[in-house]
């Protein structure tokens, strides 16, 4: 057997159908057929029951599928590693970025490949983090950057847990709360929330910093996955906003924004992760993304951050 007698019947396997299957692997249906046949040979059982028009596996072929299936991605993937190693760090490369991470790593990731990484290409793919990691597993992108509490317990992801950042309060800089010398969790209260989703952990955190009055849900005025929205309405009103600080760094750099800073602290964190598919050849594009995200974490934990 080889190589191509199992991507012909992996590909008649998924279409059920002999002429369908011969389009997709682009050969004819007599050469198709004969493809199978030999491999059958080779085997010494059938791997389908052909009935009419229908093409359904044996017991055999339901078992051979499984393994064909593994062998043909595998050649796929060395194929694909030869030809990234070749290229080098170049090349296009599709990252899906949620709302939250996205505001922090956006612009500098976008302004970074652009002065030092000219011949690679980002697309950057938004989406809630089930369309993401969809995304992933259909091979339409090459990694994820996400909020980590938003990944479910799965085998097939590869995720790297990028250390955590702070989370707290941020106003307009003339909000009456931003001159108070000393600021108390209820007098933040008074005013509506603005946040993107709250974890459970950040809402028990809170109730066991402030009390049951701290519970967000009830607090929450308008929550959204656009973070950029929201920081723009907290400069426009007196809302207050809940989530990553390093998120808000432009308008905290340029005076428009500023962060309060309640007594006793939070002590919020947020964490994000690389996450990629378990078994597939990375890129060195994508690792100069991955290492440009470790070191952006690193600086806005330093405080270093730039604004974008």
């Amino acid at each position: 057997m080889n190589l191509q007698q199992l991507h012909h019947f992996v590909a008649l396997a998924d279409t059920r159908s002999f002429s369908r299957a011969s389009e997709v692997v682009h050969v004819t249906q007599s050469a198709l057929s004969r493809s199978i046949q030999m491999l059958e040979q080779e085997l010494g059982m059938p791997l389908v029951d052909r009935i009419g028009k229908s093409n359904e596996l044996t017991p055999l072929g339901t078992q051979v599928l499984a393994r064909a299936r593994h062998i043909v991605q595998e050649a796929a993937e060395l194929r694909r590693a030869a030809t990234l190693m070749a290229g080098g760090a170049a090349g296009t490369i599709a990252l899906g970025m949620g709302s939250a991470p996205g505001a922090l790593f956006a612009a500098p990731l976008m302004t970074h490949l652009l002065r030092s990484h000219p011949q690679v290409q980002l697309r950057l793919l938004g989406g809630a983090p089930e369309l993401q990691i969809a995304q992933l597993r259909a091979r339409q992108a090459d990694g994820l950057v996400i909020t980590y509490r938003a990944l479910p317990p799965v085998d097939d992801l590869q995720f790297e847990v990028l250390p955590a950042l702070r989370s707290g309060f941020v106003c307009r800089t003339r909000h009456p709360l931003a001159q108070r010398p000393r600021l108390r969790f209820e007098d933040l209260r008074a005013y509506p929330l603005v946040c993107t989703q709250v974890s459970d952990d950040a809402a028990r955190t809170l109730i066991e910093r402030y009390g049951e009055r701290a519970h967000p849900q009830p607090w929450i005025q308008a929550a959204s996955e656009d973070v950029g929205a929201l920081l723009r309405t907290v400069a426009a009103t007196d809302a207050v906003f809940l989530g990553v600080v390093a998120a808000a760094r432009a308008q905290l750099a340029e005076g428009g924004l500023h962060e309060l800073m309640p007594t006793p602290d939070a002590k919020l964190q947020a964490q994000f992760a690389f996450v990629t598919l378990k078994g597939r050849a990375e890129s060195p594009a994508l690792q100069v993304v991955r290492d440009f995200c470790r070191s952006l974490v690193r600086d806005a934990l330093a405080g270093q951050i730039p604004p974008p």
